[in-house]
């Protein structure tokens, strides 16, 4: 490997496979192994495909508390940096026909920030990853999970956390959320409507109207304002939250599921 720090696991299919999915977890620190959407159901969207697991900075199926190391460098930067590292590795020993990027939540700003930086991406699906201010998504987050009376001050602490990040011109400690600074001001700062519009490969971008964690309005807005919306297709589901799931579901919902095997097997 490039850099022997990045750890990936790639699953093969029973037959040889000429079609690669990169499934990109979100948030969470914990290893991608141990998240049983990522490895039982995603990637029923691309039954033909090898399945690629990029593990985030500090990461590994070993690993029990979230490390330092993973809240001193864990960014969105730098993980799209690993998986153009990793994809150009792997296109080097085997020449992959097509390459698909699935990711939700975080994982769908990463696959829409390497669908940018990486032309050599077939097609990419991007589900609940939120409107243009990642600030917007935390606020709507907040109203919908603080009880009402403390739900002012801890909208006015976030904000004066959020200001601090994005105007400081030198790191500072932060463990919040189990995120470094690193990442969030990346985070704060990133406008994700220019990083969609500089991509020119295939998105779906797909949006639940009951998701708690990102403001769905914003996202139809996002969505809206782009000013070229060339090979990006929208896709809405009223029932389902933010991790697909109906109402009292326990998985991925079958709905969302054929929308995108649909997608990638267009491409």
């Amino acid at each position: 490997m490039p850099d022997s720090r990045i750890t990936y696991h790639l699953g093969s299919r029973a037959k040889p496979a000429n079609n690669l999915l990169l499934i990109l977890q979100g948030s969470d620190c914990r290893s991608s192994l141990k998240n049983h959407s990522i490895k039982e159901v995603l990637p029923k969207v691309r039954p033909d495909a090898d399945v690629l697991l990029i593990e985030k900075w500090g990461l590994s199926p070993h690993t029990s508390d979230c490390p330092q190391a993973y809240i001193d460098n864990d960014s969105p930067s730098q993980r799209v940096s690993d998986a153009k590292q990793v994809l150009e590795y792997l296109n080097k020993k085997k020449d992959y026909q097509s390459v698909y990027v699935l990711g939700g939540s975080e994982g769908a700003v990463i696959a829409v920030m390497l669908r940018e930086a990486f032309p050599g991406i077939t097609a990419t699906i991007a589900f609940n990853g939120g409107g243009n201010s990642f600030q917007n998504d935390i606020e709507h987050n907040i109203k919908a999970s603080t009880p009402a009376e403390v739900t002012a001050s801890v909208l006015n602490e976030f904000r004066s956390f959020a200001e601090q990040v994005k105007t400081s011109k030198e790191p500072f400690a932060v463990n919040s959320s189990q995120h470094g600074y690193k990442w969030w001001k990346e985070m704060l700062t990133l406008e994700q409507t220019k990083v969609i519009e500089h991509g020119k490969t295939p998105l779906l971008i797909i949006q639940s109207e009951q998701d708690a964690s990102v403001d769905p309005e914003q996202t139809h807005i996002m969505i809206e304002n782009l000013s070229s919306s060339e090979n990006v297709k929208y896709q809405y589901f009223e029932e389902l939250d933010h991790g697909l799931r109906k109402e009292n579901g326990d998985s991925i919902d079958d709905s969302a599921l054929a929308v995108m095997r649909g997608w990638f097997q267009k491409h």
